[in-house]
């Protein structure tokens, strides 16, 4: 009774598994490019930002509100956990847009979540050299690999004849 058990609970495993692998291939294409794309940067406007939780979503909003002007070439954090204000690096095209209006804008982004203070706006080109500024380098291009294998299912006849011949 006990082999018949087996069997037929081996059989119904066996139908709706397979011993052959799948593999899952995701491909990343290129959307198109935000705004920010042809802007070439003259001023680098350096603050400190208060208010920020972290550089992923608090940063992330700051870069994406800013780059969305069309003026704003990049933006970057020196971030530090748990420090109460963060040193922010805007560099931005000064003839489109102006240091007041991005504090502006930062200062009313997610009910007024976030206060600037100490800036100064210098002027930037691409030959400045940005290790006297101590900018992170920016992520934002960087290519995601989103392929991976799927789970496989151990061949289930294998384990059926062990434990039907033991």
């Amino acid at each position: 009774m006990k082999k018949f058990l087996y069997i037929v609970l081996g059989g119904v495993l066996l139908s709706a598994c397979t011993s052959e692998s799948e593999k899952t291939h995701l491909r990343t294409e290129q959307g198109p490019r935000d705004k920010s794309a042809n802007v070439h940067a003259n001023s680098l406007l350096t603050m400190e930002v208060e208010g920020m939780s972290c550089e992923m979503n608090c940063g992330g909003s700051i870069r994406m509100k800013l780059k969305g002007t069309g003026s704003v070439e990049r933006v970057s954090f020196d971030f530090v956990e748990d420090q109460k204000k963060q040193k922010t690096y805007v560099y931005f095209d000064s003839a489109t847009i102006s240091k007041d209006e991005i504090i502006t804008i930062i200062r009313s982004m997610n009910d007024k979540q976030f206060d600037v203070s100490n800036w100064h706006v210098e002027a930037w080109s691409d030959s400045t050299d940005v290790s006297d500024t101590k900018v992170k380098s920016s992520k934002e291009d960087a290519a995601v690999d989103m392929s991976e294998e799927s789970f496989e299912f151990p061949n289930l006849i294998n384990i059926l004849k062990d434990l039907v011949v033991n």
